[in-house]
């Protein structure tokens, strides 16, 4: 897996297009960046180590290092918001977002208590149960016992989270639930955008999703009916579609 050692300190892993099955990666460049706290990227023990700025920077360095000017940039949930930050900060940088229950937004309160409850869990060291919480939370329990059911799956994202430490885990949750909302910093975006929802997800709401998209001139969204947090993993023909029609239009896809 490549790793690149950034000039701020960071290394920096990626992932190339062939470890995921998307039918329109074969005529794309496609990059999947761990961000920092995240697969075998550095890892941090302080909260403000984990913003979406700093986060950022990473991966404009990144893109520095590779000899990219300017990328579409996607993800989910926090990917998803990122992609959006870079839009909204470093405009010059990106051609075009797919952002799929990116929320630039506030935590609401029923998942700031949430986090409450169960910040314990992580200092305690008891990851993988704070580990199938969250996916209780963000999917709901029958996707957590599909995922339990494929054992090697399950294990390999727990293992993930097991690289962390105590501290540097609860530092970014930490910074996740502290955040603050910034809907009117993605007023300034001009890059095309699609905006991907799922109509089950709590948050983002799809009412949510819909203020995001009609706050960003020109955005389209897509809700997918039915779906939840990552409707990209419940709905993924669907989305496939969606993003490809989406890339064909901005003229990525020949």
């Amino acid at each position: 897996m490549p790793e690149a050692s950034l000039p701020n300190g960071v290394r920096l892993h990626w992932r190339a297009a062939g470890v995921t099955s998307e039918p329109f990666l074969d005529r794309v460049r496609a990059l999947f960046p761990d961000t920092r706290g995240h697969g075998l990227s550095r890892r941090f023990d302080r909260q403000e180590d984990y913003t979406y700025a700093r986060k950022a920077e990473d991966l404009l360095l990144w893109l520095d290092a590779l000899g990219i000017e300017r990328a579409v940039w996607g993800g989910a949930s926090m990917g998803g918001a990122l992609a959006l930050w870079a839009a909204a900060h470093a405009p010059a940088r990106v051609r075009a977002v797919v952002s799929i229950s990116g929320p630039p937004y506030e935590p609401i309160e029923a998942d700031k208590r949430w986090w409450a409850g169960h910040r314990p869990l992580v200092a305690a060291g008891r990851f993988d149960e704070y580990f199938d919480a969250n996916v209780r939370l963000r999917m709901g329990d029958e996707a957590l016992r599909r995922l339990k059911a494929r054992g090697e799956r399950y294990a390999e994202l727990t293992a993930a989270l097991r690289r962390h430490s105590v501290p540097s885990l609860l530092a970014l949750l930490d910074e996740t639930y502290a955040r603050t909302d910034w809907l009117a910093d993605c007023a300034r975006i001009r890059c095309p955008v699609l905006v991907l929802a799922g109509s089950e997800d709590h948050f983002p709401t799809e009412a949510m999703s819909r203020g995001l998209a009609e706050t960003i001139p020109g955005a389209r969204l897509h809700v997918v009916q039915g779906g939840p947090h990552f409707p990209n993993r419940s709905h993924r023909h669907e989305v496939q579609q969606a993003i490809g029609a989406f890339l064909a239009d901005v003229g990525v896809l020949a």
